[in-house]
């Protein structure tokens, strides 16, 4: 039987173009690791608050931009690594949590106690300021210098998913993955993202493990690369699926137009969001 025949994608330039510019661009700002990137994740703060305002209000649901914004300028001050250089061990990001959630109750108490409203407003600030403020915390991780390439594994993994799913799945795909949801994608794309992803991952810590041979990259080999990955690709599939959900239930295609051929800022961060906070986890794990 002949396999499916691929259709012609006349977005696919725009998408390539936008997609590496995107990338490029993420690249710089996190190069930079300090003043840069907080300005960075400042502006995608607002941008993706703001997307996430738009899509809810066409189901009718209003958020408190006041605690996702100045809640989540806060979240960010409190997981920038100079707090834990200077005073180690002290849950500063847990500490920030709960002056927000405070400063949230308060308000509803004062304001009518909209129950739906505080609700959806603490999920959007769960998924945006507080996974942001993990950028900042990995960038550091386990120190500046190191802590660049770090940072940028995880945003590697999310992109050899996301290119691997799109092209095994636009030639190879039949069998839906979430088709509720998502109905392009496919089970045949998904594993083909997690393998693309794998073999970019080990060159990525192959190159990384030899120029700094005392790094954390030396702790992966090829067994814990392999879980590692698996762990990390599942958690780029989920993020992306988990906007669509998102944009389904709002009755939108894309999050935004911010980006030519990606929709909103928000479609292109959606898997990043995902992998990032787990990165800084598993990490974590791996350096005790």
């Amino acid at each position: 039987m002949a396999g499916p025949q691929a259709k012609p994608d006349s977005s696919l330039p725009s998408r390539v173009t936008s997609g590496l510019v995107g990338f490029a661009v993420l690249l710089g700002v996190v190069y930079d690791g300090r003043i840069l990137l907080f300005l960075a994740l400042i502006a995608i703060l607002i941008i993706g608050s703001l997307e996430l305002r738009d899509m809810l209000r066409n189901r009718g649901i209003e958020l408190n931009m006041g605690f996702l914004l100045v809640g989540g300028v806060v979240m960010l001050l409190f997981s920038l690594p100079q707090l834990y250089d200077v005073y180690p061990g002290i849950p500063w990001r847990e500490i920030a949590l709960g002056l927000v959630l405070i400063g949230a109750f308060s308000n509803e108490l004062i304001a009518g106690g909209n129950i739906e409203r505080f609700a959806y407003s603490l999920m959007a600030f769960l998924y945006l300021p507080w996974t942001l403020g993990f950028f900042l915390l990995l960038r550091h991780q386990p120190n500046g210098d190191i802590g660049l390439w770090v940072l940028t594994l995880p945003l590697l993994c999310s992109l050899a998913n996301d290119v691997g799913a799109y092209f095994v799945g636009r030639f190879f795909g039949r069998h839906k993955l979430a088709p509720t949801i998502s109905p392009g994608k496919t089970v045949e794309g998904s594993i083909g993202g997690i393998v693309i992803s794998f073999l970019v991952l080990w060159g990525y810590t192959s190159i990384m493990a030899n120029a700094y041979p005392g790094s954390p990259f030396a702790l992966f080999d090829p067994l814990r690369l392999s879980i590692i990955n698996l762990l990390l690709s599942f958690a780029a599939q989920l993020g992306d699926l988990t906007e669509s959900m998102l944009k389904r239930y709002c009755g939108v295609k894309d999050s935004g137009s911010l980006l030519p051929g990606h929709g909103g800022l928000l479609d292109r961060l959606d898997s990043h969001l995902f992998t990032v906070p787990l990165t800084y986890y598993l990490l974590s794990l791996l350096l005790r």
